[in-house]
């Protein structure tokens, strides 16, 4: 016997074990050979195909920063999520012991040029406030962060923070609903179909940041003007003095450290839409 050349009974042997545990059938060498050429020749179809089309797709004009086709699904998904959203539905809530600690993640518009977060000192979140202006361009009364602390019902809410980036924790938020406060300085604007939300424009910061939001979001009862996170108030990174959350939008539209609100019946758009993404960015 040459090697470690098997006899008939060790051969039929050791086909009939891995016929036992394979899961799969057994073939030839000249079959298997056959099979792999044409995976080999079907795989190339499919990659120049799929090249071809990738090209097609980049050359594509471009609406609102991306390719067409790629605007056209995104905004598909937005009439699709209008359309799912129902008066009454709440998002699930949890304990306050679930909650959970949240990364900083997303520092537009609370930067300085060197890129260092800019927070507020006491005496300026004392008298901060929120700007307001109406469908007609007017200005309206501001809110401020005083009245939101002492005028109005404080709701403690803990539900899941949703990121685009695909991580999400249970987190605590204290704050007044958005739809009280608008009911008390801006009535005439609670039907408008638009809010866009804006940090400060300062020439300390390095790029203004905006977040355009749907009045069903925003008018929503668990949608809220906060103050706190987990029990403690924001800090720089999380937006401080005050901030929108809602358990409807992913992070990128809970815009941090609010200066100003803009009421609209007109699709606007905001940050991150003019960099492609989605305006709903929502679930």
């Amino acid at each position: 016997m040459i090697g470690d050349a098997k006899t008939p009974e060790e051969a039929g042997r050791e086909r009939r074990l891995r016929e036992l545990t394979d899961d799969g059938e057994i073939i030839s060498k000249v079959e298997y050979a056959r099979r792999s050429r044409r995976a080999f020749l079907a795989f190339g179809v499919l990659g120049v195909a799929g090249y071809a089309g990738f090209n097609r797709l980049q050359n594509q004009d471009e609406d609102e920063g991306i390719p067409r086709l790629l605007r056209a699904g995104l905004e598909w998904n937005e009439k699709v999520w209008e359309r799912v959203q129902r008066d009454g539905a709440t998002a699930r809530t949890f304990s306050i012991t679930d909650r959970e600690e949240i990364r900083v993640n997303g520092r537009h518009g609370l930067e300085d040029n060197d890129r260092d977060l800019i927070g507020i000192g006491n005496s300026e979140a004392a008298n901060w406030e929120i700007t307001l202006t109406g469908r007609n361009g007017a200005q309206l009364e501001p809110i401020p962060l005083a009245s939101l602390k002492s005028d109005f019902e404080v709701h403690d809410m803990v539900w899941e923070h949703k990121c685009v980036e695909g991580w999400a924790n249970i987190v605590h938020w204290t704050g007044v609903r958005f739809s009280d406060v608008l009911e008390r300085y801006a009535p005439d604007e609670a039907s408008a179909e638009w809010m866009v939300l804006r940090t400060p424009a300062s020439a300390d910061v390095r790029r203004e940041y905006s977040s355009a939001i749907e009045n069903y979001t925003m008018m929503h009862h668990q949608t809220l003007l906060a103050w706190q996170l987990n029990g403690e108030p924001l800090t720089a990174g999380h937006g401080d003095p005050i901030r929108i959350v809602t358990p409807f939008k992913y992070g990128i539209k809970q815009l941090k450290r609010i200066a100003s609100i803009e009421f609209t019946d007109d699709r606007p758009t905001d940050y991150w839409t003019e960099r492609g993404y989605d305006l709903h960015a929502g679930f």
